[in-house]
């Protein structure tokens, strides 16, 4: 009886590590897609925008 509950044990931790693992593939495939979606996005929305080549100087400061 002993036997099968060994059995059994290593089966539910199989069974749990195989969960486990299939959960953080999937996971990471969401976060991956989501990130394209996120700067596929983020391309269409500035595609039209002014870009601002150089630096804008500071304002001169009178105290002198």
């Amino acid at each position: 009886m002993f036997i099968v509950y060994e059995c059994g044990a290593c089966v539910l931790a199989a069974l749990i590590a195989a969960t486990l693992l299939c959960t953080a593939y999937m996971v990471f495939l969401v976060l991956k897609q989501g990130g394209r979606t996120l700067a596929y996005t983020w391309q269409e929305r500035t595609r039209g925008a002014i870009q601002l080549k150089g630096r804008w100087p500071a304002a001169e400061s009178s105290d002198s």
